[in-house]
């Protein structure tokens, strides 16, 4: 008798973790940046140190004036930091105390008129400086009601500052100092605030009601009521609630806490200081090399109206022209349709037709004629009539590239000690890549990060280039933030500059007193 065995089968997950996925990938040079005399580095501290910013030359007796709000002290130590930037500062030391490496941090060789940003930041005015004494800081923080400390600094701040904005001439640009005190108590009221549950009053969830109603075609009766709406106006954040109040004046401003000029790494904070404030005083740090002065590049994400919970979403949009400059404009409500399978938010066909014909007209001002390619980096998939609202606002305008960003969760690993080269690009699936904007970075000889790099998810991808080329202009794109003069972010300016956005807009004042300002340098 014949006997036969038959081999157990073997679970198709097994199966599956056998296989070995292959990916078609590719790599992108670290793109060139642009200085003093057309010179290039990819680094913004070599190039700055070795080159100057970029067009320097043309007007080289560069004078930055610099307001300043703060107490005594915080003014002192101010005044004290400038003239301790005129020299050389190192980089100091790490936890284990040795010295930082030198390729990561460098020295920041100084500043004046023939070193680094080849310009004169003073403060030697006493009329710029306007202080504030210590007690008022202490009075303004010390109620319990967390946005009601918020408020009351920055009303301190604001009288000062509408002082500083009447001085003829006025300040290029105002430091606000803030004390230690004042840190303590809301520096991280934000981050509390986000995880707060969002209720809404008797009133409010009524006529949210009543809309549901309207919507669903029942017929309701219309109602006025003389009672105030919910009293959260605001006042989420110290950075985000001062930027938005503080646009009502013509000076952009920067944030500082007094305690970061005791930081014993001086020499970062002197080149990330210096560059925030040279480009909020009106002046272009660096420029790309290689992004095409005909295409614009348009980034559309969106943000909560108030920080809580189910709070209603609006459109923020940011413009970055050519090889940068940031325009910023406001779009308006969008839809979120968890029906559809997605619970992000979504532009109907005329929102989406109306943003991008604003962003066109805006284009136009600024440079004398429309765009022949426009490239709009967005934080959510594409609705079919969010693709026909922006293609009909293209007009004449045949050459675009549409691309939806989301969060990769997967993890690549490179063989050896080392981690995935910066500028590494993977074909996930058609039209569906992956970039490493974080990673190791060759130039420096290091990864500086502690965790493993994710790579910036490309998920959709509607238009007529290359995936290495898109994947070109996002990498380019994470090294043109002016608030810092680091080797490069992890995200596009494009992304990076809208979602600093919405935060700021969604602190406006929602009666209209204060209108948002267009320019980028007055969000940062």
């Amino acid at each position: 008798m014949t006997t036969f065995s038959r081999k157990r089968s073997v679970p198709v997950e097994q199966k599956l973790e056998r296989v070995v996925p292959v990916f078609t990938s590719f790599f992108i040079e670290e793109p060139k940046l642009v200085f003093g005399g057309g010179k290039l580095s990819v680094d913004p501290k070599a190039g700055i140190e070795n080159y100057g910013p970029f067009g320097w030359e043309r007007h080289p007796s560069k004078t930055i004036q610099i307001g300043l709000i703060g107490t005594p002290e915080g003014v002192q130590d101010f005044l004290g930091f400038l003239e301790k930037a005129q020299n050389k500062l190192a980089p100091g030391f790490n936890s284990r105390g040795k010295p930082l490496d030198p390729h990561t941090f460098p020295d920041f060789p100084g500043c004046d008129p023939t070193e680094s940003f080849r310009a004169q930041f003073v403060s030697n005015n006493t009329a710029l400086h306007r202080t504030i004494h210590s007690e008022f800081f202490s009075k303004a923080v010390s109620t319990p009601i967390e946005e009601a400390k918020i408020r009351n600094v920055i009303d301190l701040l604001l009288r000062e500052l509408e002082a500083l904005n009447n001085l003829d001439p006025a300040p290029d640009v105002v430091v606000a100092l803030l004390p230690p005190d004042v840190q303590h108590e809301v520096e991280h009221v934000g981050a509390a605030m986000a995880r707060r549950k969002f209720v809404l009053s008797p009133r409010d969830r009524f006529l949210a009601n009543l809309k549901k109603d309207e919507a669903a075609g029942q017929n309701v009766l219309t109602l006025e009521f003389d009672t105030p709406s919910s009293s959260l106006e605001g006042y989420w954040n110290i950075h985000h609630a001062f930027k938005a109040r503080a646009m009502q004046f013509d000076i952009p401003t920067q944030l500082l806490w007094e305690s970061t000029l005791r930081d014993e790494h001086l020499s970062s904070v002197a080149w990330n200081l210096f560059t925030a404030l040279y480009y909020k005083a009106g002046h272009t740090p660096w420029r790309l090399q290689l992004l095409p002065d005909n295409t614009c590049y348009v980034g559309v994400s969106f943000y909560k109206e108030r920080p809580f919970g189910k709070s209603d979403m609006n459109s923020s949009l940011a413009q970055v022209f050519g090889a940068g400059e940031g325009i910023v404009l406001q779009g308006g409500k969008a839809v979120v349709d968890k029906n559809r399978g997605d619970s992000r938010p979504h532009l109907r066909e005329t929102e989406a037709h109306a943003l991008l014909t604003n962003a066109l007209e805006k284009y136009k001002l600024q440079h004398g004629g429309p765009p022949t390619r426009v490239v709009i980096h967005k934080t959510s998939r594409y609705w079919p009539e969010e693709l026909d609202g922006f293609r009909k606002a293209l007009g004449t305008i045949y050459h675009y590239d549409f691309l939806a960003f989301g969060e990769l969760e997967s993890r690549f690993m490179r063989l050896g000690k080392r981690p995935v080269v910066r500028g590494t690009g993977v074909i996930l699936g058609k039209r569906y890549y992956a970039l490493f904007t974080g990673g190791y970075i060759p130039y420096l000889r290091a990864y500086p990060s502690k965790r493993i790099p994710r790579p910036v998810e490309i998920l959709e991808h509607f238009g007529d280039s290359t995936a290495q080329w898109v994947c070109t202009e996002i990498l380019a794109l994470t090294k043109l933030n002016w608030n810092s003069c680091w080797f490069g972010g992890t995200m596009p300016i494009t992304i990076r500059f809208s979602r600093d956005v919405g935060r700021v807009l969604a602190e406006l004042p929602k009666d209209g007193s204060v209108q948002p300002q267009s320019k980028y340098r007055y969000y940062m």
